[in-house]
C-alpha cells in the first residue's frame, strides 16, 4: 500500500524533515509513503505545505501519545483544488480503510481488526474535525445560514461516533462479530452523509468561499 515507510521516531527536526523532504521527492503521482514518529508533526506539516502545496495530502492514522502515523500521498501538482476535491478524496480514504477494518473483523482476526479500526477511527475523526472546526465555521459565516446543512451534518457526525463508540466497546469485549454488526448500520449512514456533502454542501462552500487556498491548509492543520 505504502511505496516507503519512514520511522524517524527519535530523531530531531531537521533530520525529520530532511528525511521527509527525500522519500517525498522520490514519490511519484498517486504513491504514498507512510511516516512514523513521535511528536511533534506540525513542522513537518508545515514545511510540506510552504514548499508543496497542492502537491500532496497529509492522512493521519495514528495520533499518539506514543506513536504517530501519517501517510502522505503526492498528487499532481495543483494549486487550485477546491473544497469538494480535497474533501471528497478524503471520504474514498476514509471509505478504504472502512473495508480493511471490515475485512479484517470478517477474517476473525482480533489483532489486526483492532489495528484497522484505530486508523480509521483516527481518520474518521480528523475528516470531522476538519469540517467542524474550520469548514463549517467559515460556511456560515459566508452564508449565514448557521441552521441549514452544516447543523444537519453535525447531528449525523454524532451518530457515526456513537456507532464508532459500540464498534471500540466491542472490540474491548474481544468481540469481532460485534464490530461487523457495527460496521454494517455505520457503512448506511456513512454513504448518506457524504453523499449529501458531495453533492451540496461542498459544492456550495466552492461556490461562497471565493478562495479557499487559506482554508484548506487550515483544514489539513487540524
Amino acid at each position: 500500500m505504502y511505496n516507503t515507510v519512514l520511522n524517524l521516531t527519535g530523531m530531531d527536526d531537521a533530520s525529520r524533515l530532511e528525511h521527509l523532504r527525500d522519500g517525498f521527492s522520490n514519490l511519484t503521482g498517486g504513491k504514498s509513503l507512510l511516516m512514523q514518529s513521535d511528536p511533534p508533526l506540525a513542522t513537518l506539516l508545515e514545511s510540506l505545505q510552504s514548499a508543496n502545496w497542492g502537491e500532496f495530502d497529509w492522512l493521519p492514522l495514528e495520533s499518539g501519545p506514543e506513536r504517530w502515523q501519517v501517510a502522505v500521498r503526492r498528487v499532481p501538482a495543483e494549486h487550485t483544488r477546491g473544497i469538494g476535491d480535497f474533501m471528497g478524496f478524503d471520504h474514498e480514504r476514509c471509505d478504504e480503510l472502512y473495508a480493511e477494518m471490515e475485512n479484517a473483523a470478517q477474517s476473525g482476526d482480533l489483532g489486526a481488526t483492532r489495528e484497522r479500526f484505530t486508523a480509521f477511527q483516527v481518520a474518521m475523526v480528523h475528516h470531522f474535525d476538519m469540517e467542524e472546526k474550520q469548514f463549517f465555521p467559515a460556511f456560515e459565516q459566508a452564508t449565514g445560514m448557521t441552521q441549514g446543512p452544516t447543523m444537519v451534518m453535525r447531528m449525523e457526525h454524532r451518530q457515526m461516533l456513537g456507532v464508532m463508540g459500540q464498534m471500540g466497546q466491542a472490540l474491548a469485549g474481544g468481540d469481532v462479530n460485534g464490530v461487523s454488526r457495527a460496521a454494517s448500520t455505520l457503512i448506511v449512514l456513512m454513504r448518506q452523509h457524504n453523499i449529501k456533502e458531495e453533492q451540496m454542501l461542498y459544492p456550495m462552500g466552492d461556490m461562497h468561499l471565493g478562495d479557499v487556498q487559506p482554508l484548506l491548509k487550515a483544514m489539513q492543520a487540524v
